[in-house]
């Protein structure tokens, strides 16, 4: 490459057209000229690689860098030279000598001999009057992560209560609240939001100790706490601590979750349930009030344990869904439910092979603005890792692609708690391998990449 440098009779009369257009004699204007060395833009293109000349650069003119802020897609290959277009503030240089990392190479730069980006490129600029230098780092940044990758980790902390032979994790309030049933009691332990690392025992009163509680059917509704237990009888908690039996409640047979308030037509929120009132399977539901209403019989194939629930709003509309489980005559379920007032029940799906197999204790999460079925106890009683997803809320289900799939070290499981939190990643608490084991004590956290990018 050849020193380039402009020749002084085009530089002077771009100056003295300057200084007239201001109307004084331009000095001050000319020695600040003669001094810049400043790259006012910057772009680059390449047949090779798509999208090039698209790319958009910010110049850093403090710290002297050049870079694009939205990174070429991941598995870019930019291992091509490019054409680097560059303009200078005033348009009067010296030199410009480029030093290419890729190559390792220094050597003057012409402004058109294509360079090698493929890793930094720095630009050494000399001013007009030789007086002024200024070096900027440019670089072309390539996604290193696959966004749609999700990637899964296992804390290394287990959870507590090691044997626990049922666990529920909720975030109520401020912190995740878990409630597990050891050898001999229930225990509360609590931990602030986002680490679910930090796990302190808390008091916890009012659920008898000999109980089998259904701690999978524990339901926030309007600030409280609800748990219903195998007699049929359902507790209340207004802490998550202090727990009472409501007297005023019908016979329980299942707590199928809250039903959110609906702006259109002024429909009002509902605790979801399945009730048994002189011998028939009834949906009921209890609004804010303390009131129940009864709506229509349960068909025999709907679930009324091991079913996992989501509730979501869409537009004006609030939904409870409900997905695989036992029905009351102990088969196991594949099919999906959905109610807006926790009364009337359609069926999403039908039962044939096209969609997950049937199972029970399966996790059920709304992420990355799909529904994410996630394991559960198949036939066997064997624990299962696979991903189901639904773009429509369940009307159809498809099994996630790879880049989803859970590592090879986790344990087929059913019965965890899932939540998302507000880093968008998805935990998976505790589980077990077969319906009749303890509960694990593993916390996983799953996120797709491109949910954890900074804007």
């Amino acid at each position: 490459m050849k020193k380039n440098k402009i020749p002084l009779w085009l530089f002077g009369g771009v100056l003295f057209f300057m200084s007239s257009c201001l109307g004084n004699d331009g000095t001050e204007l000319e020695e600040w000229s003669l001094s810049n060395c400043q790259i006012s833009t910057f772009s680059m293109s390449c047949d090779s690689i798509s999208g090039l000349s698209a790319v958009k650069f910010t110049i850093d003119q403090i710290n002297g860098l050049i870079f694009n802020k939205d990174s070429l897609p991941y598995g870019t290959n930019v291992n091509f030279k490019v054409i680097c277009t560059v303009t200078y503030a005033i348009g009067a240089i010296t030199s410009v000598e480029v030093h290419q990392k890729a190559i390792d190479k220094k050597e003057y730069w012409n402004g058109t001999d294509s360079l090698d980006f493929s890793d930094e490129v720095i630009f050494y600029i000399i001013s007009y009057n030789g007086k002024e230098a200024k070096s900027y780092t440019a670089k072309l940044n390539v996604h290193q992560q696959n966004p749609n990758l999700m990637e899964w980790s296992r804390d290394a902390s287990p959870l507590p209560v090691s044997g626990a032979t049922d666990r529920k994790v909720i975030l109520y309030g401020d912190s995740y609240r878990m409630y597990a049933r050891g050898a001999n009691s229930y225990e509360l332990y609590q931990s602030p939001v986002p680490d679910a690392n930090n796990w302190t025992r808390a008091p916890l009163t009012g659920l008898p100790d000999k109980t089998a509680f259904t701690l999978s059917q524990m339901t926030e509704y309007e600030g409280n706490l609800y748990l219903p237990s195998p007699d049929g009888a359902l507790y209340r908690s207004a802490d998550g601590q202090d727990w009472t039996k409501m007297d005023d409640a019908p016979e329980i047979a299942a707590l199928l979750g809250a039903v959110g308030e609906g702006t259109e037509l002024g429909r009002p929120s509902a605790l979801a349930t399945i009730i048994r009132d002189d011998g028939k399977w009834l949906f009921a539901a209890m609004n804010v009030s303390g009131q129940w209403q009864q709506g229509t019989e349960t068909p025999g194939v709907f679930p009324v344990a091991g079913f996992a629930s989501n509730s979501y709003k869409q537009m004006y509309y609030s939904h409870l869904t409900v997905v695989a489980g036992k029905d009351r005559h102990g088969a196991l379920s594949n099919r999906c439910w959905d109610t807006m007032d926790g009364l009337a029940w359609i069926c999403l799906t039908g039962s044939g092979k096209d969609y997950f197999a049937q199972r029970e204790g399966p996790m059920l999460a709304d992420y990355d603005g799909k529904l994410y079925l996630t394991g559960g106890i198949d036939a066997s009683n064997q624990g299962l890792s696979d991903i189901y997803t639904s773009a429509d809320k369940g009307v159809t289900w498809s099994l996630a692609d790879s880049l989803t799939f859970l590592p090879e070290t986790y344990k087929g499981r059913g019965f965890a708690s899932i939540l998302v939190n507000k880093d968008n990643f998805m935990l998976l608490f505790g589980g077990k391998e077969r319906s009749e084991a303890n509960m694990l004590d593993e916390l996983w956290r799953g996120r797709i990449n491109r949910l954890g990018y900074k804007d």
